[in-house]
């Protein structure tokens, strides 16, 4: 076992403030950490630090290991088995290399590469990559297809495969449940658990109970790090949060009492000063005010020092704003009904689904990956017209969806409400809500984080009226308070919803029926 020692790192983007100021950790590279905080907090930054591809303003960061982040993009034309072998490590550009000083003839050039390669664990690293494949459920039957001809839970898998095959690695894994169903969830949950150590960024709370061993922190005004089950460390901190928002009313209240009383005191002392003018004896009135004025400046300086004070003891509170769904338009009790649908893409997608959905239900929709769930909301939304059997919409059914894919992600977020004839204030509203706010709505949406640009397409749904929310897997990097906030607006609200999402413990709080999709052979 070794350690990973952060000291004293300060790291900002140019123009930006301060991301982390003076952090102090040590990690065990046994530890199996879930790194947790809200969108937009650092949680991605700080694997991008640990694994190099950024470095701290200052301090340092020192490890001995061999880090591997997740995802990796793997190169374009690349078979499932190489794309692995490529996120373990630069085995094939070596072993490309070796072969061609082999065919110049430069010795002393392949003596150096082979002891590289050696080094690395070259001779061994194959059969490595085929065991964490195996345990991966990636049957050999795929490992020599094109990786993009996988779906994308089978494509994260093999980079998966690789980040794990690598001795002495240690593996730094940013929301690998992106694209895997429930049970694919599940499944690599059992087997990050049987391994030795990583940091892992999710959002998925019955995910993160299965597998991880320690909490990293990264809360509004403090970096915790405690040895607990993730659940365990949830509900102390909603604790001990409740309790710091109690004692910050108080504090609150202690500092304005403070200030009055020092306002009061320079009031006394400017009312003294004032005396000297009807009396003749000026001196000893003088003399008075000055020692009354003086006095009072003291006073009122330790009453400020102490007004401050309480307020520094006021930290990882932030202003909470509750979400909302907009009430319905139309009236009608069944909103959807369907007979033996089936969404078609060149064929059958999966088995006929025969299913109503009434005002105020939630439906949620189940099945493997690729097996049709986001052709069957297409369909319901319109947006697919290839489709058999019965689909019977309300009259005037008006959908708000949240797509995979965020419809937008480039360009002025100004803009792009105003295009759409959205009330920008009201979409802040939402979005503070969801834990966004200031000026960071005002950068380039290039400069949003996956999380928050999420958050815009959520946002984007809720902002105007609709009979029916399609939501295609809404939670995807959404952190932990926003899904809470969430969760009660809907259960308070109790809108129409058919929703895609893999994340357990939401769909058991939010789920009113499900249907599960099974896939054509």
């Amino acid at each position: 076992m070794s350690n990973i020692l952060l000291r004293g790192v300060e790291f900002s983007y140019p123009g930006s403030q301060n991301i982390f100021n003076d952090l102090d950790l040590t990690l065990a590279s046994d530890w199996r950490v879930a790194l947790v905080g809200r969108n937009g907090r650092g949680k991605t930054t700080l694997l991008r630090l640990l694994v190099g591809e950024l470095q701290p303003i200052r301090g340092s960061i020192e490890h001995d290991l061999r880090m591997h982040r997740f995802p990796t993009p793997p190169q374009a034309g690349v078979t499932a088995f190489q794309a692995a072998l490529d996120a373990a490590g630069p085995y094939r550009l070596l072993e490309d290399r070796l072969q061609r000083s082999l065919e110049r003839g430069d010795i002393d050039a392949y003596a150096d590469m082979q002891s590289q390669y050696q080094a690395l664990g070259g001779y061994r690293i194959e059969a490595q990559v085929a065991r964490e494949l195996m345990l991966l459920e990636i049957s050999e039957a795929l490992w020599e297809r094109p990786l993009r001809t996988l779906s994308g839970g089978e494509q994260s898998r093999c980079l998966l495969a690789g980040a794990f095959a690598v001795e002495g690695g240690f593996a730094l894994l940013d929301e690998p449940t992106d694209h895997l169903d429930r049970s694919g969830r599940e499944h690599l949950a059992q087997y990050l658990a049987g391994k030795g150590g990583f940091v892992l960024v999710s959002h998925d709370r019955a995910f993160l109970d299965a597998c991880t061993d320690h909490v990293l922190a990264l809360n509004a005004d403090s970096v915790e790090l405690q040895r607990s089950r993730f659940s365990v460390w949830r509900q102390a901190y909603l604790q001990r949060l409740d309790g710091q928002r109690q004692r910050n009313v108080l504090l609150r209240r202690e500092a304005g009492r403070l200030e009055a009383n020092a306002r009061m005191r320079r009031a006394g002392a400017d009312a003294r000063e004032a005396e000297k003018a009807p009396h003749s004896d000026k001196g000893f009135i003088g003399a008075r005010a000055a020692r009354q004025m003086k006095r009072a400046l003291a006073s009122e300086r330790r009453m400020l020092a102490a007004a401050d004070q309480r307020r520094e003891t006021m930290i990882d509170v932030e202003r909470d704003y509750a979400l909302s769904f907009p009430a319905p338009v139309g009236r009608s009790a069944r909103l959807l009904h369907a007979a033996n649908l089936v969404a078609v893409r060149g064929r059958p997608l999966f088995e006929p689904l025969s299913f109503e959905l009434n005002r105020g239900e939630r439906l949620f929709v189940r099945g493997a990956n690729g097996s049709g769930k986001s052709s069957l909301l297409e369909v319901i939304a319109g947006a697919q017209p290839d489709y058999a059997g019965v689909l019977q919409r309300a009259p005037g059914l008006v959908i708000s969806r949240v797509r995979q894919q965020p419809l937008w992600s480039a360009g002025l977020l100004r803009d792009h409400l105003a295009g759409a004839e959205i009330d920008e204030s009201f979409f802040r509203q939402i979005m503070a809500a969801l834990g966004v706010r200031g000026a960071v709505l005002d950068a380039p949406l290039e400069a949003l984080s996956t999380g928050q640009l999420r958050k815009v397409e959520l946002a984007r749904s809720l902002c105007r009226p609709a009979d029916l929310y399609l939501w295609d897997e809404p939670l995807n990097y959404i952190d932990m308070q926003a899904r809470e906030g969430l969760e009660s607006a809907i259960l308070r609200d109790l809108p129409s919803m058919l929703v895609v999402e893999h994340d357990a413990a939401f769909a058991s709080r939010i789920a009113t029926s499900e249907i599960v999709l099974s896939r054509r052979p």
